[in-house]
């Protein structure tokens, strides 16, 4: 595996002593440190259960011999290039802003993409680009030329935006350019019917879909066609109606939901200006972290 640098963060000292226990068996080159807070440099960050930070790891002291081979698979995260799509069973669930604040989750812990085969109103729409903006049909299939049409935004990561008016991208030959350069690709399908293949190779799968009976069926659908395990269901209120409950929808669609995002007007508000939401405190902000977090455990 390499040079490692690990910190520990926890501020109760019996932690922090088993902690320290814990890695002594730690491959030598392995650096490990004990913080108060996550350092800027580490590459695993291993909290304690008395924090609440950012980490790759949490500590548990009843089973401090699993610390070592949780920080190994973090680490494998890590470089793996992963990626994770994002859909719905119609439109009008709100997938792009959810795979849009998705990647800038990502960012702050690897280099990200958004791929847009949203082949209606994608990214691009959302983010006010120029309509002579790259986008992944000028991409080839080499690195240099990804990068080029890669556009970074505001968010730490970069978009390849979709053409209008083409039919779905030779799909393989996109994302095996852009694994050589990023190590998270989010990738924005408008309906699960655009992409299928992709759905079934994704490492993780984001099924938006409203609050309503009718998205709930048409979720159904899509779930039994899918055959990955790997799938994550949110339920999006993008306004008004749709006061179906969780329950409800779980009675219908057979599955559990994961998370269940609000309406939230200062979204909106951003939305209006081409922007992405910014305050972590908002509701719906926490719940794509939360989410995040999860697909980046599984």
């Amino acid at each position: 595996m390499g040079a490692l640098n690990v910190a520990v963060v926890s501020r109760d000292s019996s932690i922090r002593l088993q902690a320290a226990r814990a890695f002594d068996s730690a491959p030598p080159e392995w650096t490990v440190a004990l913080h108060h807070a996550p350092p800027a440099d580490a590459d695993v960050v291993v909290a304690g259960a008395d924090m609440d930070v950012e980490a790759d790891v949490v500590f548990d002291p009843a089973r401090p011999g699993r610390v070592l081979d949780d920080v190994s698979r973090a680490v494998d995260r890590t470089r793996e290039t992963r990626i994770i799509a994002v859909t719905s069973p119609s439109g009008g669930t709100g997938v792009t802003t959810v795979a849009l604040h998705l990647a800038r989750e990502s960012a702050r812990s690897a280099p990200t993409c958004l791929v847009d085969f949203d082949l209606e109103w994608g990214a691009g729409c959302r983010l006010g680009l120029p309509a002579d903006a790259p986008t992944w049909a000028e991409a080839g299939d080499s690195e240099a030329s990804l990068l080029r049409a890669a556009l970074p935004v505001p968010g730490g990561f970069r978009v390849l935006a979709g053409p209008e008016g083409t039919g779905p991208p030779d799909v393989g030959v996109l994302l095996r350019a852009a694994r050589a350069h990023f190590g998270r690709i989010v990738v924005d399908i408008g309906r699960a019917s655009e992409v299928p293949d992709l759905l079934e190779s994704a490492n993780a799968v984001v099924l938006v879909l409203a609050p309503s009976a009718p998205s709930a069926r048409r979720a159904r659908i899509v779930l039994d066609g899918l055959t990955s395990g790997r799938v994550a269901i949110i339920t999006n209120r993008v306004g008004p109606g749709g006061e179906m409950t969780k329950a409800e929808i779980e009675g219908i669609i057979g599955r559990k939901v994961a998370l269940e995002l609000p309406c939230d007007r200062r979204l909106r508000d951003a939305e209006d200006d081409d922007r992405l939401l910014a305050a972590r405190w908002s509701r719906w902000e926490r719940g794509i972290h939360r989410l995040w977090r999860t697909i980046e455990s599984a």
